[in-house]
């Protein structure tokens, strides 16, 4: 097997993970479970990019790595708010030194989105950041002409939008009406 192919192969496969990963996470109701599978995520995104010689993805999305494995650990309680102060810092840093023009923007002002709703730490915001926070991102797939990735975007941002209806607003349509057949009954 020629090199090139395999390392197409192995990018691929680590980017499939990524959206397996991704996608069942959206769909989990504890927190904990959910941030395992997003960690579980950004390894294989790592592994994509750095598979492919993509050293500044690899950077940024280990980054993304640590950032997850740390907010696991914050299962019942949040993170220090200097630990997003931190976030931010970093990313701005990186988003300075990769600057492409303003369609950098996009995926930055995405992480910022995402990053403060795993740091807020509720499974309904890290759901609805998900979806916000990934809109930037379908824009600068389409606009970089990168389809698959498109592709792979949309499908997280709707399990995030499915999950979040299935898991947040069927839970409280549900309590609602629990509360007010107790209601009755009086």
């Amino acid at each position: 097997m020629d090199n090139e192919l395999l390392i197409f192969i192995l990018g691929q496969t680590f980017g499939i993970f990524a959206l397996i990963c991704t996608v069942v996470s959206m769909q989990l109701k504890k927190k904990r479970h959910l941030m395992v599978l997003q960690t579980a995520s950004e390894a294989f995104i790592v592994a994509q990019y750095f598979v492919k010689g993509a050293i500044t993805g690899s950077l940024l999305s280990i980054v993304s790595f640590v950032r997850d494995a740390i907010l696991t650990k914050y299962e019942k309680r949040r993170a220090p708010l200097w630990f997003l102060i931190v976030l931010y810092i970093i990313m701005t840093v990186l988003t300075i030194i990769s600057w492409a023009g303003p369609l950098s923007a996009l995926p930055y002002v995405g992480s910022l989105i995402y990053a403060w709703s795993l740091w807020y730490g509720k499974t309904k915001w890290i759901r609805l950041g998900n979806a916000v926070g990934n809109t930037p991102y379908l824009f600068y797939t389409i606009l970089t002409g990168n389809y698959a990735l498109f592709i792979m975007t949309l499908l997280e941002v709707i399990s995030s939008i499915v999950g979040f209806f299935r898991l947040e607003i069927a839970k409280k349509k549900k309590r609602s009406s629990t509360v007010t057949k107790k209601t009755r009954r009086r």
